[in-house]
This record gives structure tokens, sequence and C-alpha cells, in this order.
């Protein structure tokens, strides 16, 4: 669900009763578009994130630390300058839109108290966050500015008028009348009810728009024109109440997940639509937004850290099989340098028969009796011919064992690189993908990138998948090659079962045996058997 005017109202209802009157204590612009305002609450210290990402525009409470850079860029500074110090008077919703004045009292340079706005706009890609004089009307600065080059309608730049976005000329669903609601739901009757919802109300999305419709028993599919005013009724209904709930507070959010995927929020009970969903609920709407925020773009960042990992790793690999290519090619040529050897050895014993001066010679393979044509270098004697013949051996010989060497090394890079790209197509969580880049930058497949300053969140290890066979057993599954070195070689007792595919790159698996179990071969059949099925499934297999 995008943060809509619904949604807005039920935030900004609850940062009044938590943050009227607090005092701002710092301001930090962690990211381009991103601020994180300290405020000194009621409970305690409390982090304000504020939010005009073109994807993740939003304004809630948070408990995630962000690193901050070391140089405050030149919008920190000045609402450091103009905030800090200051106190919350409103937190104030727009027309019912995605708009929020926040109104902050703060001693000016002559020690007076002043009024500043800071404008929060969360309109997708035309977010921003805008200081204003609200005695001036103008702009003091924003973190996103632009001219009449790029928007007709208004320039954000210091020193200008302030002019809101414009309207589209919506209803205010706290005012709306009902004469006005079925007008605008019937002004076209081909278009679906939950689209002509969403062009009627301000502050809905579609995603609300829909979910009006379905707890009113309409189908957000069904034309506008089909339905009377017994169907508008439910609607107008259902829409009032919720805007009066969310507008007194009373809220029951929920965020709707699938699996380790977070799917929607709203200010208001969810249910699962699909199989594997399931819904959580909170106490509060700000935590609800910023667990699905937080959800939401880590799971992006673990998909766009994949996607560029998979990538390097099959550069390296496509790098790895044409080396291995060309040296397999370089052995095959050295091999067949190995006939210096009989070479050599046919010109010693048949050296009585030669004279100095031949150009080449025709003798007799010793095992095969098949003639053999040899050139001789006519100045040199047939002994002399001979031994720079075993020198050439033996230099084809070293250059032999240099190349199975190569080929060795490099077989053995495909087969790390391989298990690393099956590990990587496994992983879960953030953690375990840092944890292999860490693996790659130590074993210096990657080059290690410097940190500007340590990270102040503690360090995070992931853990083996741990499952419970059949017969009781505990069976753990490592993640990635690190995990399983450790698996294998630090926390499984001698006596457990391992197994791991053959020859293809896959985790190790070890069946923990309980202390009534003194050897392998009392380890069940069908556990052994769900081992084997999860090597395989966590395998390029």
């Amino acid at each position: 669900m995008p943060f809509d005017g619904v949604t807005v109202a039920a935030v900004c209802r609850e940062l009044n009763d938590e943050l009227y009157q607090q005092r701002i204590d710092k301001v930090y612009q962690p990211e381009k578009n991103e601020l994180v305002i300290l405020i000194r609450g009621r409970r305690g210290n409390c982090r304000l994130l504020i939010s005009a990402h073109p994807r993740w525009a939003r304004m809630h409470t948070t408990e995630t630390r962000k690193e901050n850079p070391s140089r405050p860029p030149t919008f920190c500074m000045l609402l450091r300058k103009h905030l800090e110090g200051g106190k919350i008077k409103a937190v104030e919703q727009v027309g019912f839109d995605r708009i929020v004045h926040l109104r902050i009292e703060a001693l000016n340079e002559f020690m007076e108290w002043q009024e500043k706005i800071l404008v929060c706009e969360f309109m997708g890609k035309h977010s921003n966050i805008i200081l204003m004089d609200p005695e001036k009307g103008i702009i003091i600065d924003a973190i996103k500015r632009y001219s009449h080059e790029v928007s007709t309608h208004r320039e954000v730049l210091p020193g200008k008028l302030y002019i809101p976005p414009p309207s589209q000329g919506k209803l205010d669903p706290r005012s709306m009348s009902w004469k006005d609601f079925t007008e605008r739901c019937w002004e076209d009757p081909d278009r679906v009810i939950s689209r002509a919802l969403f062009n009627a109300c301000a502050g809905l999305s579609p995603f609300t728009a829909r979910e009006l419709c379905l707890q009113s028993a309409l189908s957000p599919g069904l034309p506008a024109g089909e339905c009377g005013e017994l169907e508008l009724s439910r609607l107008f209904q259902g829409c009032s109440e919720l805007i009066q709930q969310v507008t007194d507070g009373e809220v029951e959010p929920s965020v709707r997940t699938a699996g380790s995927d977070v799917v929607e929020f709203a200010p208001y009970p969810l249910a699962p639509e699909k199989a594997g969903e399931e819904v959580q609920t909170f106490t509060s709407i700000n935590q609800a937004v910023d667990w699905y925020f937080q959800a939401k773009m880590a799971g992006e960042r673990l998909n766009s850290l994949k996607t560029n990992l998979m990538r390097d790793l099959r550069n390296l690999l496509q790098k790895a099989y044409r080396r291995a290519m060309f040296q397999e090619g370089d052995l095959v040529q050295a091999e067949g340098n190995e006939k210096y050897q009989q070479y050599g050895e046919l010109l010693t014993a048949y050296a009585y028969q030669l004279q100095k001066g031949q150009p080449a010679a025709v003798l007799e393979d010793f095992y095969t009796g098949e003639p053999v044509e040899i050139k001789l270098e006519p100045h040199l004697t047939p002994i002399e011919n001979a031994q720079r013949y075993f020198r050439r051996y033996e230099k084809a010989k070293a250059t032999t064992r240099h190349a199975r060497a190569r080929l060795r090394n490099t077989r053995e890079e495909i087969e790390y690189l391989e298990s690393v790209m099956v590990a990587v197509e496994q992983v879960d969580t953030l953690a375990e993908a840092e944890e292999i880049i860490e693996e790659l930058e130590s074993q210096r497949v990657f080059k290690k990138k410097k940190k500007s300053r340590p990270s102040r969140q503690p360090e995070t290890r992931s853990h083996p998948r741990s499952f419970t066979s059949s017969d009781g057993l505990e069976i753990l599954v490592g993640r990635n090659n690190r995990q399983n070195d450790r698996l294998t070689l630090k926390e499984a007792d001698r006596n457990d079962l391992w197994l791991h595919t053959r020859q293809i790159p896959g985790t190790h698996v070890v069946v923990r045996l309980p202390a009534q179990m003194t050897s392998i071969d009392e380890v069940p059949d069908q556990t052994l058997e769900e081992a084997a099925m999860l090597a395989a499934y966590f395998s390029k297999a």
C-alpha cells in the first residue's frame, strides 16, 4: 500500500499526541532524500523519519539507526540552524492529502520565538521536504530544488513564494455530501467502481479504494453504472466510517506478509488473500509503517545485492571457463611433447648406425616395431642430437607439470565459484549475503571495500538452517562455504552423520546423533533419506 492520505491522517494523529510541545535535539540527513529528526518526547527520545524518496516517500517514527555522513549536507545544516532547540507545535495534514505541515517554533538569531513550517509532500517521484517561513510564505530551502525548467506549475527555490502542488479536484472525504459522492461515482458509468471511488475522494490510494469496495460487499471490478443507490450507500458509509476512525485515532494497524516478503500495510485490519499469507497486527500505525518499509527496503536491497552478486560471479565463471579451455589445450600440446623422450632413447640406442651430417633418421620403435622418423641437426653427432631431445623432453615435462597445476587451480576455482553461486541463490537475509561478500573478499575474489568509519550496528552472524526429521533427529544445513566449514569442522560432533552431493556444488548437511546412538548405522532410513533430499535441494543438482 502506498503512503496515502488515510495513512497520513493516522500517522499525524499519533504524532500530534506524542510530539506536541516536544523539543528537537538534532537533525540528521543519512541519505540524499531522507531526514531523521531526534526529538525528546514524552516517552524519551524518539526518531522521526521523513523521506522524499521517489518510491519510499513517508513519515513516521522509527527504531532504526542509520549511519550519517561525516559532513552533513547543506540542507541538513540549514535545518539544524533553524529547527534545533525548537518545539513542535503541530503535525497537520493538508486537505486529507499526502501533504503534512510540521509546525515548529524556534528561537531566531535575535533570540525571538519564530514559527517555521517543514512542508512534507509525499507525491511519489515529486516528493519533497521544504522549509518555509509562514509569515512571508516564502521558501527558505528544500531537499529538492527545481525551477520552471522542470515544473511549469511552480519553482522550489530559496526566496520563492511557496505554492502547494496542484489540486486534483477531489472531494474531501471528511466533509463530502451524499449528493457530491454519488455524482462523482456515476460521472463515468463504464469506469469500475474501485477506480471511480479513487477518482472521487482525496487521500485514497487504489489499494484503499479496492479494500473499501470489498468491505462494502462490492466487486472492485463492477462498472459504476451498475451500482445503484443501495450499493453506493454501503460504499459511502464504509468510507465515512473509515475516515472517522482514522480521524479519531481508532485504528487497528496491520501488515500482510507472504513468507519473508511484506505485501501490504494499512491502518485497519487486513485479511489474507492468498494461500501462505499471514497478517501481523500492531498497536501503532507508526510502528506498522516503520516495520513494513524496513522489511520492504531490506528485501529490495537483498534482491539487488543478490542480482549484483550473481552477475559478478557469472562474469568470473565465464572467465574461468575460458581460461580452463585454453589451459586444456596447452596441456594437450605439452603432453604431446613427451615423444621427445622416445626420440632421445632411439637415437642413443641406434647411434652406432648413424652418421653426423644426416638431416633425419628412420628408426624402429622398441615396442611396436613401427618405423619412427626423427629430424636431426646435421652439425651435431647422433649422441648430441639425442641429448638435445632429452633436454626438450625435460622442458616439456616441466611445462606439462605447470599446465596441470594451472588447470587444477582453475577447476578448483570453478568449483568454488559454482558453490558460492548455489549459496547466493539460497540467501534469505542481508546478513547471509554480507557473510558471502566477506568470504569472497577474504579469498581475494572481490576487492575489499574500505569503510569510511566502523558501523555502529552490532555484527550479526547467520546460523545454519535447522530441520527436524520424521524420527525427531536434528538436521543442520549450511548456508555458505564459511558456514559449511564451521558446521563440519567445529560444530558437528565426530559421531554425527555428514552428507554432501557427490561432484556437485552444494551445502554440507549434518544429522545430529543423540547420545544413545553410537554409530551412524543406527540412523533411521527415513531420516537418512530426508537428509539426502535436503543435500540435493540445497545444491546445484
